[in-house]
């Protein structure tokens, strides 16, 4: 039996037996049609008209439902990819950068790879806080004193200053001092990390923007002459600036944080 589609014309043969009344799909334009509804003719030649587009039919497709076929979106192609290209770029970060070693240190600390890594890290951590006090054991605050004043752009500043005395026999350098504001109760509000070697006058404090007294607090000429190669008994100075700090700031709390030998200085 031969039968035409009836928006195409393409022409299929079909077993003679076949009921007239099911539903076919088209494998050409996939047009849904009934064979009772179009032109078909019983056919005693041997080959079929279409011999290809025949052995695409599907006949074993319900055609109950004359829906048509929905398409992907492009929509949903586009988040596809777009999820796909930020897994793998997030990976190569992951895997072959420093990038985000902040976040693995993070993700790592809570889902540890072993038991072993674990412990091997905090080993490590351990380590360093030993190494970091044992270069800062001998030095010396001395002269701290805090203070609040106002500041015509920023409002209101706290200042911690003071200097840092070397106790070592041999120099050091890079020292860094970090300053913390608590509360009556203790509860520490606000911390802070600062470089040693510059300070600011009453004058800078009360009319520079933060964004100056920034700079001039991290002036570069200063730290290098100041804070490079602080020989033994020798002192650099240190000034901590907090902008606006928290009302129920009642107390202060410094600590020296890191310091270096000058062959380690000039090696970085």
């Amino acid at each position: 039996m031969l039968v035409t589609c009836p928006n195409c014309k393409s022409v299929f043969k079909l077993p003679d037996t076949q009921n007239t009344d099911q539903k076919l799909r088209c494998s050409i334009c996939k047009t849904v049609f009934a064979i009772k509804d179009t032109d078909y003719e019983f056919d005693v030649q041997e080959e079929p008209v279409q011999q290809e587009a025949a052995a695409r039919i599907d006949l074993e497709t319900p055609f109950a439902n004359d829906k048509p076929v929905k398409k992907k979106s492009m929509l949903a192609r586009i988040i596809a990819i777009l999820f796909f290209t930020s897994v793998c770029v997030v990976s190569i970060l992951w895997s072959f950068t420093g990038y985000l070693d902040p976040v693995k240190d993070k993700f790592y600390s809570y889902f540890p790879k072993d038991a072993a890594e674990s412990q091997a890290r905090l080993e490590a951590e351990n380590k360093r806080i030993e190494e970091l006090a044992e270069k800062v054991k001998l030095l010396q605050i001395q002269g701290l004193r805090q203070y609040t004043m106002p500041n015509d752009k920023v409002g209101t500043l706290t200042v911690i200053e003071g200097k840092v005395v070397n106790g070592f026999d041999e120099p050091r350098g890079f020292v860094q001092v970090e300053c913390s504001l608590y509360s009556e109760s203790g509860e520490m509000l606000i911390t802070k990390k600062q470089i040693a070697g510059t300070t600011l006058s009453l004058f800078q404090l009360q009319v520079l923007n933060q964004e100056e007294l920034e700079q001039n607090l991290n002036n570069n000429l200063d730290i290098m002459q100041k804070n490079t190669n602080i020989s033994p008994g020798a002192s650099t100075p240190f000034m901590c600036v907090f902008y606006n700090p928290p009302q129920n700031a009642a107390n202060f709390n410094i600590k020296i944080v890191s310091a270096e030998r000058p062959e380690n200085i000039q090696k970085q």
